[in-house]
């Protein structure tokens, strides 16, 4: 993505939405679900991977009040630097009056020398010795290097991550799961071509070797940069560094890592009415209807906290969910965006809510989207985790 030209938007946030940097919260999530819409990846003819990465990352920062603030007051303090009273210094042109007539310069003249360009035979015979020996020297010690390099050494963090192949189980191949490496994150990679390689030095700056690799989205912390490779520092254990690419590192913490996961391997949209988890069977069955403009997944928990069911819900869809134990059940029902197939979350624009109270599924018939339709509301929010959990 090419860097904007406003100063006030310096990684392009608000140009990615195609928002103003005034934009209120409301217009800002409405502009990332219509973009999600076009850009998601499960989408054929204009899904674009990177492009909607890019998005969700300006989203994660834009619709957080204190990181927006953190960036809107950086591109500030950026602009008034850059806009600084320029410093030239002009000379005057001298007065006429007190400055007499000046006499026309005559070049000197002369004497035509034939020019003579440098020869090789000029050069003295002790510096051709020199010269030949400096190569020989050279040579010498190019054989010694390449015949001692030692084969790199792994870090503990190496990615030999267990993996699921169809010929192992003969399901597909699940993502790779992220590491995490020891420090604060602030920075985690990005998906490329096959998982981010690893670098380490040997000798001196320029000396690099492989050392291993990290699957995208693992999380790192960055200390230091060699602009001169374009690589970046980061911890890879409590007490050593590593280098990796600065093109496969994208800002953020662990949770805007995660969240980034959750959308990249979202997989294709439910269908409506889709169950997407269940445990256990009976005679019960209970109707669900999502009046809300938003898809929604409702969960519904036995006494002990765990999912007995969940179904997911087209805006406006309706479906019969049967099969279930006899029993008293708390609702639980999420709303947003994209939702995720591998982290079981929405991964934009997420509202999670839980019945106060267990109810039988008698009374919970029919069970509509969102719970307080009808004024007074049984439930109460509850953070993204708590729905999240099993």
């Amino acid at each position: 993505m090419s860097v904007p030209h406003s100063p006030l938007d310096p990684q392009g946030y608000y140009d990615r939405l195609g928002v103003p940097p005034t934009a209120l919260p409301d217009e800002i999530a409405s502009a990332f679900r219509r973009r999600a819409r076009v850009l998601h990846p499960d989408v054929p003819t204009t899904g674009n991977t990177a492009a909607f990465v890019a998005t969700r990352e300006a989203y994660d920062v834009l619709i957080d009040p204190t990181r927006r603030a953190a960036y809107d007051r950086s591109a500030r303090q950026a602009a008034l630097l850059r806009s600084g009273p320029e410093r030239s210094v002009r000379q005057a042109p001298p007065d006429e009056s007190e400055v007499g007539e000046i006499p026309p310069m005559v070049p000197p003249v002369m004497p035509e020398v034939p020019i003579r360009h440098p020869r090789w035979s000029d050069l003295p015979v002790p510096l051709w010795i020199g010269a030949g020996l400096l190569i020989l020297v050279s040579l010498v010690q190019a054989v010694i290097h390449f015949n001692r390099v030692e084969p790199p050494k792994p870090l503990p963090i190496a990615a030999r991550m267990p993996s699921t192949s169809p010929a192992d189980s003969g399901r597909p191949s699940a993502p790779p799961a992220p590491v995490q490496l020891p420090g604060t994150a602030n920075y985690y990679v990005v998906p490329g071509a096959g998982p981010a390689v690893l670098w380490r030095r040997t000798g001196s700056a320029d000396d690099l070797v492989p050392a291993g690799s990290l699957p995208p989205f693992s999380t790192v912390q960055a200390t230091g940069m060699l602009p001169q490779h374009g690589m970046v520092e980061i911890r890879s254990t409590e007490t050593s560094t590593a280098l990796i690419e600065a093109a496969r590192l994208a800002p953020g913490d662990s949770a805007a890592a995660r969240r980034s996961y959750c959308a990249y391997n979202a997989g294709p949209l439910p269908r409506n009415g889709e169950v997407l988890e269940r445990r256990g069977s009976g005679p019960g069955r209970l109707t669900v209807r999502n009046r809300s403009p938003q898809p929604a997944v409702v969960k519904l928990r036995g006494m002990d906290g765990g999912t007995v069911a969940s179904v997911f819900l087209l805006p406006g869809g309706e479906t019969s969910l049967g099969g279930l134990p006899l029993g008293v059940y708390r609702p639980d029902v999420a709303i947003g965006e994209l939702w995720s197939r591998a982290c079981g979350t929405f991964a934009a624009g997420m509202r999670a809510q839980r019945f106060v109270d267990l109810a039988s599924l008698s009374s919970l018939d029919p069970l509509a989207v969102p719970f307080d339709a009808n004024g007074a509301s049984p439930a109460k929010d509850i953070p993204d985790q708590a729905f999240e959990a099993e």
